[in-house]
């Protein structure tokens, strides 16, 4: 890490992240009942520590609730709403770079002949696969 750079904090406290959204500790301690996305770390002694993730997810959910004035089951649902197209969008995003993969490989020419003792070995393989989670079961 360059000397010319300030470090930066990974965890903050209850304080500092009401601090930062202007609310009170105690309204960050009930979304934290409400909201199974909200896991701050904590201590023995119950301090929080609450990383950057967790900062982001408070800020949707005082966005959802304080300035779009949704209910706490409707931020609720909208959170998990954009989660689910998160996670469809890093799916889509997956399939696509796999078929960029695959699309930018060489393609190899095999013969019928290499291309069926592939296929007999792959069902070998196959079978014994089955073979052993039936007897794992």
């Amino acid at each position: 890490m360059p000397l010319n750079q300030p470090i930066q904090k990974l965890y903050f406290s209850i304080s500092e992240v009401a601090k930062m959204l202007d609310v009170k500790p105690s309204l960050l301690r009930f979304w934290e009942k409400e909201f199974k996305q909200i896991q701050p770390k904590t201590n023995a002694r119950g301090k929080r520590s609450y990383k950057q993730e967790d900062i982001e997810v408070i800020r949707r959910i005082y966005d959802l609730v304080k300035v779009q004035g949704l209910t706490l089951e409707g931020a609720r649902k909208a959170l998990t709403a954009r989660k689910g197209e998160a996670s469809e969008r890093g799916k889509m995003a997956a399939v696509a770079a796999a078929s960029a993969a695959v699309s930018a490989q060489p393609t190899l020419d095999f013969s019928a002949e290499d291309r069926s003792a592939a296929v007999s070995k792959l069902k070998q393989i196959r079978q014994k696969l089955l073979e052993a989670r039936a007897s794992l079961q």
